[in-house]
Parts: structure tokens; C-alpha cells; sequence
């Protein structure tokens, strides 16, 4: 069945995905946004596990999440990421064609009340006008309610826009409440995969079992694809600046949790937006999830509906080592201070 929308921004809509050999799962993904099938083996499982534990050592009570990504220690993220490229390798070529592997993070959940992640659309990070984004989220062990399962609204990859930053809010920002009726659940096998296309409203639920909820996550672009941001300054009418940036963008970029929403340090600066995507309103929101038939779920009825119950962790150790360049958002952090940059400004702007 078509997707049926009620804006026409720029002309834009989700351009099919190139780099599957099955044509019935690129359908798939394309109207529906995700899809799950078999992909690890034992043998799999047990090195990522094997890579995790040799890498990491967390003690943080509260709880929260942790991707390695984030990380300050170029050399680790780059240890990891190409150590979990090779160990996917069967994985991925069993699936994809003309494609490059351009990330691969180890994202952990740490138990306790600050491990839930908020309501949300990855950040563009190719021209989603020529090409389309793709994740593959693969747990270690067996996803259940307790643990932080991820939860999706299929078919939202098509209502919003192709221009996403950590500088600005999202369009559905203020109907949160609205938006988490309709999340339901996945609960997954270790190894299973969730290929998705990175655009669907999707958040995690709370880990509340007494164990870390580890999982991989993998990004996939077609070959010809090159790496794009988007920024937004906090001024009243900015528009929308992209930056071009180079393949090693995920491993060399030093900002995804420290002054992650100043202006891009790196990159060529290129085309700009005026025109903004307009927030939406949940009349609207209720009305698109009627017209594609997607249903109200009410599981995560009690979960935290803003962005403040996550607590992000930077470093593999569980401390998040600022820097003397980073002074300024250190002494932010540790008082009382109005929290204006980094990850924690981001969290505040979406809520």
C-alpha cells in the first residue's frame, strides 16, 4: 500500500535503498522502515561479546547509555569499528551489494532509572535527496521488556524531512506524549537484525533488568555515497547549512558528545536551506498514523516522554574525560549552570 502524506517538503521524498541483493527486503524497508531477520552465528556472537569485554569497564549506578562512537580515544573507536567490520563481513555480504561500511559502535544500556533514550530520528548523514540511510541494530543477548528494547513507529521515515542535526529540535518535539502511543516494542533473539532505514521515529526503553543490555550498531551506505551533516544555528529564522565531510568522517570527527551542537569544525561548508521543515502538531501526527494504518500501541505508556531520564556516557570506562579545550562546558556540567553546550543542550532543544 502507498504511503499517503500531508506536506510536500522541497519536493522531497524517501528515495529507495540500493544496497540490498533482495528487492522484496528493499521494498520492505522502503514503505515499512524496518525489517528483521536471521544474521549471526554462534561464532559471531561469541567474538563480539569476547571484543566487547576486552574493551570496556563500566560502574556507573544510575545507569545510562553509552556508544562508542562518542568516545574521545580515536584509536579505540577505530580498534572497534574495524574490529567489528570484520566479524560482520559474512554478515553483510550475504545482504548487500555497491556498498561501504562507514561505522560500526558497540551501543551499551547500562542498568538503572537514567538508561531510558529519548523519542527520535538519527541525524542525516548522506543526501537523502539521492540516496537513502540504513542501520543494522544486531543484540548480543535476548531482547525482553526489561532489558531496553527498541521501539519503532513504522512508516514515519516518510513524514518529515531529509535535513536532521543535533543542533536542532525535531519537528515533533512538543507531542512527544502523542508520538510514544504509537512505539511499539521489538523484542529480538542475540544476533537477530533490525535493518532500518534511520529515519523512523524510534526511541529505547529503560533497562531494568540488572545486567547491561549490549547490542552493535552498523551503518550502511551505498558506495557513491559521501558523508553530509546538517547544522542549525540557535538564532530565531537560521536556516539550514550542510557540510560535506570525508569517508573517515565517523572515526576522525572528535565532537559527537563534546560540543556536539557548536557549528562543524570540520567540512566544507555547502548548500543552504531557508525553507524549515514547520513542527507538526498531533492532530496531524494522529491523522498521517490513520491514513497508513498504523495502529495505537500504548506500551510504552509509563515511559519518560521527554529527554531528560538519559544519562550519555562518553569513554569506555564510564567517565567522560573533558578535556582542557572542553573547560568551559566541564564547569557547565558540574554546576548549575545553564547546560548550552554538547550532548546535554541537544537533549534539552528536543525535549
Amino acid at each position: 500500500m502507498p504511503i499517503t502524506v500531508k506536506r510536500s517538503y522541497l519536493n522531497w521524498k524517501p528515495v529507495k535503498h540500493v544496497v540490498f541483493k533482495s528487492d522484496s527486503l528493499a521494498e520492505k524497508i522502503h514503505t515499512t522502515g524496518f525489517s528483521i531477520f536471521d544474521g549471526l552465528s554462534s561464532e559471531q556472537l561469541m567474538k563480539l561479546k569476547d571484543l566487547f569485554n576486552n574493551e570496556h569497564s563500566f560502574d556507573v549506578k544510575e545507569g545510562g547509555m553509552f556508544y562508542s562512537m562518542y568516545s574521545r580515544d580515536k584509536e579505540y573507536r577505530k580498534r572497534v569499528h574495524e574490529t567489528i567490520a570484520e566479524i560482520l563481513k559474512p554478515t553483510l555480504e550475504a545482504h548487500f551489494k555497491d556498498y561501504k561500511n562507514v561505522v560500526n559502535a558497540f551501543v551499551v544500556k547500562l542498568p538503572g532509572e537514567k538508561s531510558e533514550f529519548y523519542v527520535h530520528q538519527d541525524t542525516t548523514a548522506i543526501d537523502e535527496f539521492r540516496f537513502s540511510p540504513l542501520s543494522l541494530w544486531i543484540p548480543l543477548h535476548e531482547i525482553t521488556p526489561k532489558n531496553g528494547a527498541l521501539a519503532v513507529i513504522e512508516k514515519t521515515h516518510w513524514f518529515f524531512s531529509p535535513y536532521r542535526g543535533v543542533s536542532f529540535g525535531f519537528p515533533f518535539k512538543k507531542i512527544n506524549n502523542t508520538i510514544k502511543k504509537y512505539l511499539k516494542p521489538v523484542y529480538m533473539k542475540a544476533g537477530e537484525v533490525m535493518c532500518f532505514d534511520n529515519r523512523i521515529i524510534h526511541n529505547s526503553m529503560a533497562n531494568t533488568s540488572d545486567q547491561l543490555r549490549i547490542a552493535v550498531i552498523c551503518g550502511i551506505f551505498p558506495k557513491e555515497a559521501s558523508f553530509q551533516t546538517c547544522y542549525r544555528a540557535s538564532e530565531e529564522n537560521s536556516p539550514i547549512e550542510m557540510y560535506a565531510h570525508d569517508d573517515n568522517y565517523m572515526m576522525d570527527y572528535p565532537h559527537f558528545f563534546y560540543n556536539c551542537t557548536d557549528r562543524p569544525h570540520f567540512g566544507e561548508k555547502g548548500k543552504i536551506e531557508n525553507h524549515l521543515f514547520p513542527e507538526m502538531n498531533a492532530e496531524e501526527f494522529e491523522e498521517l498514523c490513520s491514513l497508513n494504518g498504523i495502529d495505537i500501541v500504548n506500551e510504552l505508556d509509563g515511559a519518560e516522554a521527554t529527554t531528560t531520564n538519559c544519562q550519555l556516557i562518553a569513554e569506555p570506562n564510564g567517565v567522560n574525560r573533558f578535556e582542557e579545550a572542553d573547560a568551559e562546558v566541564a564547569a557547565l556540567l558540574k554546576s548549575n549552570a545553564p547546560k548550552s553546550k554538547g550532548f546535554f543542550s541537544f537533549l534539552k532543544r528536543s525535549s
